[in-house]
């Protein structure tokens, strides 16, 4: 049972009536009764990847800039006051914060940023049809790692601990070296990620790591326009 409490108020999305309560409440079906989490600790399972449906219906028949900005406004929404998975054999109550839905649907954003579409949509299809984590099989925060893991071919265990088990940002920093020179890393994360890097010649995606990339830019260099990533960027 879903409960819906909107009174059929609808927008338009593309054109057509849209009811985002209603649309929430029909993805239950597939995040909550389908795949259903084993413990409380885990409910960003039901309402993180629900509502990143949400977003999905939005990048569907608005396009993929009205996603964008959906997501660029979660950043906001995002209080970061816990981490959205805790402690096991936790209560309803303690586990039910607003982060599950926005935070846990900006991770899933994430995701799809760091493995690319060809990998995460597949992916995503995959893990709510497979007998092994539907129905009668609840899961838990570590299968749906181990799952994302083994279909994107790369480790995402300090991805998912740091979205998921802290309250961490993705820290990037940006050096100027040269009036027009500059280098840019990741200051604490252990693996490479891509990350979109504006400068005076465009836009470029890179793959940065601790070690840095050096830049040239006539310009200050902007960092991850679109917020395909919760992040703090240091410019010294």
């Amino acid at each position: 049972m879903n409960a819906y409490g909107n009174k059929f108020r609808y927008i338009k999305v593309g054109g057509e009536d849209y009811d985002a309560l209603m649309h929430h409440e029909f993805g239950h079906e597939w995040w909550g009764n389908k795949v259903t989490a084993k413990d409380w600790a885990d409910y960003w399972i039901h309402e993180g990847i629900c509502t990143f449906g949400d977003a999905l219906y939005i990048r569907e028949f608005d396009g993929e800039a009205a996603y964008n900005k959906l997501f660029q406004s979660y950043v906001f929404k995002i209080e970061n006051k816990t981490p959205i998975v805790q402690h096991p054999d936790m209560d309803e109550e303690s586990a039910y914060i607003g982060d599950i839905y926005v935070k846990g649907a900006f991770f899933m954003h994430t995701l799809r940023y760091v493995m690319g579409d060809s990998l995460f949509f597949p992916a995503l299809k995959k893990f709510v049809t497979s007998p092994k984590y539907t129905y009668d099989n609840l899961v838990g925060t570590d299968d749906v790692e181990q799952f994302f893991t083994q279909e994107a071919g790369r480790n995402l265990n300090p991805l998912f601990d740091m979205y998921l088990r802290t309250t961490d940002k993705l820290e990037i920093h940006v050096k100027q070296t040269q009036p027009d020179k500059y280098i840019i890393q990741l200051q604490n994360i252990s693996i490479p990620l891509p990350v979109d890097i504006t400068t005076s010649e465009g836009t470029k995606r890179m793959i940065l790591d601790s070690k840095g990339v050096s830049m040239v830019s006539t310009t200050l260099p902007v960092i991850d326009a679109n917020s395909f990533y919760l992040k703090k960027v240091i410019i010294e």
